[in-house]
């Protein structure tokens, strides 16, 4: 009798045993992580500079987090909206911004900028700097070159000196342009120290009609950039 007791004992607590595991496997079967997040408590506008009181922490799940979510207040407070951001919306990192947005210098003030993507063997493997003068070679296509267009040649944009077509071919250019900005492709505007990405767009100072110019030149055409020595 004993002996049966004991087995049944030992049978009821493999039972137990094995209800306990199938309990915890179901209940970390449900289990999802989650992370603090800060979302925004109120309504925020666009270039609003953004305080701790507009904002809370929350506990997501992390399969619901953002990739450019942030973590920490600290990391958004005191920065300003590049956009409006609604209330109860998660704050991410692309959202914010607005005051470190710089502005590109423009010498004289009856010129413009015009921007132009380059790769590194039409700039001059990128030795540049910023207001630095460079010369502008548009050499056209051969469509360009058999329409025989000449309302763009780089003579026909006014009296201006530093504009001329090379003698022999029908080459042109546009001479002494100042660079007034180094840009990368997120659009942030790179240093002329301590610079750890390639520029892709160059920004030139020009009048109306060199900007005209060089928007006849980046379809018709390949543009390269001569660098004027010092």
């Amino acid at each position: 009798m004993r002996r049966f007791g004991a087995i049944l004992a030992a049978f009821l607590l493999v039972v137990i045993l094995v209800v306990v595991e199938i309990v915890v496997i179901k209940s970390a079967s449900n289990y999802e992580p989650v992370s603090e997040v800060i979302f925004a408590k109120v309504r925020i506008p666009e270039k609003c500079e953004i305080t701790a009181e507009m904002l809370e922490v929350k506990k997501i799940g992390i399969g619901l987090v953002h990739r450019l979510s942030l973590r920490n207040i600290r990391d958004v407070e005191g920065k300003r909206a590049s956009m409006e951001i609604e209330a109860g919306e998660m704050i991410l990192a692309g959202k914010l911004g607005y005051e470190g947005m710089e502005n590109i210098e423009v010498r004289d003030k009856s010129k413009r900028l015009y921007s132009v993507e380059f790769k590194g063997d039409q700039a001059n493997g990128w030795w540049l700097i910023t207001d630095q003068n460079v010369d502008i070679l548009f050499v056209p296509d051969k469509n360009a070159q058999a329409s025989g267009d000449s309302k763009m040649d780089a003579n026909s944009i006014g009296t201006e000196e530093n504009s001329e077509i090379i003698s022999g071919n029908r080459v042109q250019k546009l001479r002494d342009i100042r660079i007034a900005a180094l840009i990368d492709e997120n659009g942030t505007l790179l240093k002329n120290k301590d610079r750890t990405t390639l520029p892709k767009y160059v920004s030139f100072e020009v009048t109306d009609l060199q900007a005209e110019f060089l928007a006849y030149a980046k379809s018709n055409g390949r543009l390269e950039l001569c660098v004027i020595p010092e």
